[in-house]
């Protein structure tokens, strides 16, 4: 059997992963965690609800356009 070539990001984009829009930044070193914005929440530091809350749940539908809000 043939062997893939494995790339991270694209495996976990076709799961429907959200990415900080500050990730590459971070990644090259041209902002500390620190200034990353939460992908969800969108604030650096995060301000995420309590996991799974009501409120969570809901920023997390919205992020993946499952909130009725086109």
């Amino acid at each position: 059997m043939p062997r893939r070539n494995k790339n991270a990001v694209k495996i976990v984009n076709r799961l429907g992963a959200r990415w900080s829009p500050d990730f590459g930044s971070y990644a090259s070193s041209q902002l500390d965690i620190s200034q990353v914005r939460c992908a969800l929440c969108e604030m650096a530091p995060c301000q995420c609800p309590p996991f799974m809350s009501d409120e969570y749940v809901a920023l997390v539908k919205r992020l993946h356009g499952l909130d009725g809000q086109s």
